[in-house]
């Protein structure tokens, strides 16, 4: 089991731009492989600048990217598609430029864009031509998209790990997998370690973030039998701690985090390192 450890930089910062190069080396000297970087706002991205702080610091990046109201692929308006499919092609092309290889994240529709209903066929087969197209493109550059199922309350579109896989069933590329986030699978899936079974040959990617996006093993996340999957189905990717900054008024309500959670971010990161190397090491001694 050939793990890599990565940091979602959210821990820090709510919009990673040049200002931020320094976390890159931050994150090296606490022992990551690499760093996970916001695709928010592309605007404020800075790839040739940071993919030299990564070469500088010998690490690697994976981009999580969300999408936005006014180009979302679920949406009835044709014009409102193709700003995501646009959007799509941008942030794979981005994240070369960086270096990068794997996008993750809400790749399908806006974090809490919620109609207030279940998903319809339309919704499901316009998002799936949107995803197809990305996945050729990214395909094209040596990019693997993992999308990332959220809980009931951050998306209607895709919640569990079974309409994910089904997903990329239907769109049948190599380059599109499921990333599985513990926290989310924590609300959503009947067991968390056998939702990343069934992932299987799908699983691109893995979010490491306890049950109250604390500090790892403080909660009741089970850990052991998380690594004792991932061995099993013997996935050789990512898998990165994923928190928030708590100081950021903005991404803490983005976020719906109202009380503090950890008590310093590189403590959390430290700490939460060396419990996945621990665990890692048990599951595969």
């Amino acid at each position: 089991m050939n793990l890599r450890f990565g940091l979602n930089l959210l821990i820090y910062t709510a919009a990673f731009s040049k200002k931020d190069l320094d976390l890159i080396a931050r994150a090296a000297d606490l022992g990551y492989d690499g760093v996970e970087v916001l695709f928010g706002d592309l605007d404020v991205l800075d790839p040739e600048a940071t993919r030299a702080a990564l070469e500088a610091a010998g690490m690697d990046l994976t981009a999580c990217a969300v999408m936005t109201e006014d180009a979302n692929p679920c949406s009835p308006d044709p014009a409102v598609r193709r700003a995501a499919a646009a959007r799509l092609r941008r942030i794979v092309d981005m994240t070369v430029a960086m270096g990068g290889k794997l996008v993750a994240g809400p790749l399908y529709a806006p974090v809490r864009c919620l109609t207030g209903r279940a998903r319809t066929d339309d919704e499901w087969r316009w998002c799936r031509d949107i995803l197809a197209a990305a996945a050729a493109h990214a395909h094209e550059r040596g990019v693997t998209l993992a999308i990332e199922p959220l809980n009931r309350f951050e998306t209607y579109v895709l919640t569990t790990v079974a309409e994910a896989v089904r997903m990329c069933r239907e769109v049948d590329s190599p380059a599109l997998k499921v990333q599985v986030d513990t926290f989310h699978a924590n609300i959503e899936e009947k067991d968390i370690a056998e939702s990343l079974r069934l992932a299987g040959p799908w699983l691109g990617h893995v979010h490491a973030c306890e049950n109250d996006r604390g500090v790892l093993g403080t909660g009741h996340i089970p850990w052991e039998a998380v690594f004792a999957v991932l061995r099993q189905v013997d996935y050789c990717g990512w898998v990165t701690i994923e928190s928030f900054a708590t100081g950021i008024v903005d991404l803490c309500a983005a976020a719906c985090i109202w009380r503090p959670i950890y008590e310093s971010a590189d403590a959390l990161a430290h700490d939460g390192l060396a419990f996945l190397k621990a665990k890692a090491n048990a599951a595969h001694p």
